[in-house]
């Protein structure tokens, strides 16, 4: 009876069982392989011919590993706390952080997103006249073929609402004021519009050299997705902030500096191929920095009474932005694997080195037999 209880306990402890379950493995697989070989040819040769065919699969699968990032890994590449700098947004706070890539950054100063979808609006009528909206790419070379386009995509997702660019669906039911009401509530929103929820839909519109950048480089919402996670995971955590969670505060821009060079505008097949050479060529890993923006939201407009569709969250423009300025730490994920492949390696070399002068002296002790004869 102790002993099927005993058997039980091991069975709900996953850190024995499995012990137990690659100690199993190891004598089955591994250890019949051994005792075949040794039954075969003596124990000294069989442990020879064993370990090596071990550690020539184990180079092979730690080579695995190090290609793909698998396996018995190092630490991923993560993002890391550098400061969090907190100012208005009329006051230029990034002058005052400690990074000085980050005192170039003049984000304070970039125009909006809805203003640049106007302009470009507006640029559009003027070359291609007042159906620019409907109009196709016939006869336009690439680069305005692709501008015309995220244009009028940017347009309709963030452009100016009035009440006839409402559907039937939205104004079904409604009277003339909850219609203007909506498309004022539509046309807010749109305006609300950051650069880098425009950066995920209409690159083009984006002036990337502006000088207030200052050599940063504006992500989109879908690149910014990890960086964004790590500045709202840092912003909780720090303690300086009243947050208590992630919908008191709406996440703004994104941008990043620094790490290896990538592919130009409207890369071709010879520019992949030679930024994927470079890239690996490149011994040494440029640091990467990044800064995540956010900004605390009206109490207003995320209390929301039960039975009610949620609220829009509204900036509060009487609260100061927050800067989070991370760095890349690039980690270790194929070290590891690294060391398991080259070390195998090492020693199956050695045990077949071993094997080699083991053939040498056995021919030579024959040979001296053959001629005694």
């Amino acid at each position: 009876m102790e002993m099927v209880e005993l058997i039980a306990g091991l069975a709900w402890d996953p850190e024995i069982r499995g012990f137990l379950a690659v100690l199993t493995g190891v004598v089955v697989l591994m250890g019949s392989v051994w005792l075949l070989l040794s039954s075969n040819s003596g124990p000294r040769l069989g442990t020879l011919l064993s370990l090596a065919g071990f550690f020539g699969w184990m180079s092979i699968m730690g080579s695995i590993w190090w290609i793909y990032g698998i396996g018995w890994s190092g630490d991923a590449p993560v993002w890391e706390e550098i400061e969090i700098v907190e100012g208005t947004v009329e006051e230029g706070h990034l002058t005052f952080a400690a990074l000085d890539e980050a005192n170039l950054l003049r984000s304070e100063a970039l125009p909006r997103a809805f203003d640049l979808v106007q302009a470009a609006a507006q640029d559009a009528s003027s070359t291609y006249g007042a159906d620019w909206q409907t109009r196709g790419v016939d006869g336009l070379s690439n680069d305005e073929a692709a501008w015309l386009l995220e244009t009028q995509v940017a347009y309709l997702e963030f452009g100016p609402v009035t009440v006839d660019d409402l559907t039937n669906d939205q104004v079904a039911g409604l009277s003339a004021a909850e219609a203007e009401a909506l498309a004022a509530a539509e046309q807010a929103k749109n305006e609300a519009t950051t650069l880098s929820e425009l950066a995920a839909v209409a690159p083009d519109l984006i002036d990337q050299d502006s000088e207030l950048l200052g050599g940063w480089t504006l992500l989109s919402t879908a690149e910014a997705g990890e960086a964004q996670a790590s500045a709202i995971a840092m912003v909780l955590e720090s303690g300086d902030f009243s947050f208590t969670g992630q919908g008191q505060f709406r996440v703004l821009d994104a941008f990043t500096i620094g790490g290896k060079e990538g592919l130009p505008d409207d890369p071709s097949v010879i520019d992949r191929v030679w930024t994927k050479l470079r890239s690996t060529g490149q011994i040494t890993h440029p640091t990467r920095y990044g800064i995540i923006q956010l900004q605390q939201v009206t109490e207003e407009s995320i209390t929301n009474l039960p039975g009610q569709a949620p609220k829009r969250p509204e900036i509060d423009p009487t609260q100061p932005m927050v800067s989070v300025v991370m760095v890349r730490n690039l980690g270790n994920l194929r070290l590891l694997p690294a060391l398991v492949t080259l070390g195998s390696l090492l020693i199956f070399l050695s045990l077949c080195y071993m094997l080699h002068e083991r053939d040498k002296l056995v021919m030579a002790r024959r040979a001296e037999f053959a001629g005694a004869k």
